[in-house]
């Protein structure tokens, strides 16, 4: 018996060509998914970094303004004071705030910000 064959130019796919169209499809909706997590990721520490960098310069006209009080932290960030009494030369000793500066989320690394003397 010979076997039969589908007519020249029937309609249709054969079972290899779905079963390779749905692989090449999962690998594209895989690199894109990829793409889109990266990009996401990337967005998301660029707000961190930016919110760090403002973060930095309200601290400094805090501890400036307000030497006394330990500045607020914002919603989640972590900071913690310290002061230290630095030697400058042989007579000379001059105190440094320090603020030590974490994200709770830890996607930017943990900073120090040493602010010298309480002079505006």
């Amino acid at each position: 018996m010979t076997p039969i064959r589908p007519a020249a130019g029937a309609a249709g796919f054969t079972l290899i060509e779905v079963l390779a169209s749905l692989g090449l499809c999962a690998l594209l909706a895989t690199a894109a998914a990829g793409a889109v997590a990266f990009a996401a990721r990337a967005e998301r520490r660029a707000a961190r970094d930016g919110d760090a960098a403002l973060l930095v310069q309200s601290l400094y006209a805090a501890q400036r303004l307000r030497p006394e009080d330990a500045p607020a932290a914002p919603r989640g960030w972590q900071i913690a004071r310290d002061e230290e009494i630095v030697r400058l030369s042989d007579d000379l000793r001059q105190e440094w705030h320090v603020l030590a500066v974490r994200d709770e989320t830890n996607e930017t690394r943990p900073f120090a910000l040493l602010v010298l003397d309480d002079v505006p």
